[in-house]
């Protein structure tokens, strides 16, 4: 196996600046063809575990199925001629998360949204106060109830302790399931909820997320265009099979979904041991699909970089779209779908959801939405091969699964990604801290 000596520029050297924004050493963007370890995976975890176990003085080859660095985190400017991220679009986290000093240092343009606006409609007019109260109040009730039964060691559906009669209920519950966890309150365990980490990071940036994760890839050994169809961990260390053919290595970090995973897109020799089956199974990928309208200039009474609520009926699942008002003066609206009806929305193709998105709109504000309407787009989180859905929701009473997912294989087979990272799961930023973590695991195994 090809190793860094001590007497080289590692370990220690480089621990503290590659893990951020500093310049990584000439030797680190080679791909090596016998590394100590391969990242399967260029997304946000695989790319900081790569930083990360660099900085230890190990060898690394990155291996990535898309012909593309960032993984969920894709940001483009041909859709719309301004940044669009498909993808991640918040800078989430702890307060001292590596983004936000990365953005700064790269000349990125960061907007903190933790005090965005709400414009909540019921029907056509904007809500009443007592509207507002009441459904601030559903707001508060349920969150609460949801988050004292996880905390009480509860992990059961959400649905199953939502207070009833609520009249603004099935608004908040849209919101906090498929909005939010992209599944829907009957699929939402109260455990994942109450477990989630303090947010003290929670930026939106000009340029787009997926281009910021993007230049964390810059100068890293990352082979494009190059899946992983195979590990096979039955000796020593492992193999990773690729169609340009195996890469041996002394361990691999796995960093794919856990729709990948579940698919068997890698095949595992030997199989996987049960425990961690089990723990891939109760981790099913939720949805949260976009669709982005772009409008003419019309901005219908609302501001910049807010939120678009209305009233949807207690029945759910709902068939709803709620928005982000024009990003950074952009003349988008963002729609969210999520849950059971974002999979089956976006089944039906992306011509259906912009119209159902764009319908949202217009009973709003009437036909001045339509003929103020340019084009739409609806990303494919859903069918896309290397995702297959948006992020992990652990299965009601199988919090535990996380952590079994965390567990490494043999201790040569390692996992890293947004379904394990507690707490901060299910985000671009905890998946970063995951890679890092995981990273400092398979050096401390390895030495």
């Amino acid at each position: 196996m090809a190793t860094i000596s001590d007497a080289s520029p590692s370990r220690r050297s480089f621990l503290s600046g590659l893990t951020a924004t500093a310049v990584l050493p000439a030797w680190a963007g080679a791909v090596p063809t016998d590394p100590d370890v391969v990242v399967v995976g260029a997304g946000s975890a695989g790319l900081a575990a790569a930083r990360a176990l660099i900085a230890e003085g190990l060898s690394v080859a990155v291996v990535e199925g898309a012909d593309r660095i960032g993984g969920r985190a894709y940001t483009e400017s041909e859709t719309f001629g301004v940044p669009f991220d498909h993808g991640c679009s918040w800078v989430m986290g702890p307060a001292d998360l590596p983004y936000i000093q990365m953005a700064r240092d790269w000349g990125f343009t960061l907007r903190n949204h933790s005090g965005a606006g709400e414009a909540f409609f019921v029907g056509d007019r904007r809500a009443t106060a007592e509207e507002s109260r009441g459904y601030d109040e559903a707001w508060g009730l349920i969150d609460s109830a949801v988050d004292r039964a996880g905390r009480s060691g509860r992990d059961v559906a959400a649905s199953s302790v939502v207070p009833p009669d609520l009249e603004f209920g099935g608004v908040v519950q849209t919101w906090m399931g498929p909005m939010d966890w992209a599944v829907d309150f009957t699929d939402l365990s109260t455990r994942d909820v109450s477990e989630y980490g303090s947010i003290g990071a929670y930026y939106m940036i000009r340029e787009g997320f997926g281009a910021l994760v993007a230049r964390l890839g810059d100068g890293l050994p990352v082979r494009l265009a190059t899946p992983a169809t195979g590990i096979d961990w039955s000796g020593d260390g492992v193999a990773v099979e690729t169609p340009a053919g195996a890469i041996r290595a002394r361990a691999c970090v796995v960093t794919v979904s856990t729709g990948v995973l579940r698919a068997g897109s890698i095949r595992f020799t030997p199989a996987l041991p049960g425990w961690k089956r089990d723990a891939i199974d109760n981790l099913p990928m939720g949805l949260l699909a976009k669709v982005a309208l772009q409008f003419d200039g019309e901005r219908f009474g609302l501001g910049a970089n807010q939120w678009l609520t209305y009233r949807v009926p207690n029945e759910l699942p709902a068939e709803a779209c709620y928005f982000l008002t024009f990003p950074f003066g952009f003349d988008l609206m963002i729609g969210f779908i999520g849950g059971a009806f974002g999979w089956s929305l976006s089944a039906e193709g992306a011509d259906a959801a912009v119209d159902f998105a764009l319908g949202e709109v217009v009973k709003l504000f009437g036909a001045k939405a339509r003929d103020s309407f340019v084009r739409g787009h609806l990303t494919d989180w859903a069918a896309n091969p290397r995702s297959l859905g948006a992020y992990a929701a652990a299965r009601p009473g199988h919090y535990g699964a996380r952590a079994e997912l965390a567990r490494p294989v043999a201790d040569r087979v390692f996992f890293a990604g947004e379904a394990v990272a507690t707490p901060y799961v299910q985000l671009c930023g905890g998946a970063y801290l995951s890679g890092e973590a995981v990273a400092r695991e398979v050096a401390a195994t390895l030495a």
